[in-house]
């Protein structure tokens, strides 16, 4: 399956400066059982009503199970989710 987290920072110049650290934050993700591959997309529109980057998890339902009660996730939460304007999780097949 797919687990796409689209976020949206509050300050726009934190999408080039944070971008690399929540890379390799996500790039993390891989060590966990039942994650096979993380793709992470910023933006190319500098349009104010659009979201800033796109993380694209895939796995399986356990993996997804085990992603949400990853350190990985509660740093992503800690750390990041106060920067954050708005975000959007959207799971599919």
């Amino acid at each position: 399956m797919k687990h796409y987290i689209i976020a949206k920072f509050k300050d726009s110049n934190d999408t080039e400066r944070l971008l690399p650290e929540i890379t390799s934050l996500f790039d993390k993700v891989l060590d966990i059982e039942g994650i096979n591959g993380v793709i992470i997309r910023k933006s190319n529109s500098t349009r104010e009503n659009r979201y800033s980057f796109m993380i694209e998890i895939d796995l399986t339902h356990e993996g997804l199970e085990a992603f949400d009660a990853s350190d990985v996730h509660k740093e992503w939460k800690d750390v990041y989710g106060d920067r954050l304007m708005s975000k959007a999780i959207f799971d599919c097949d």
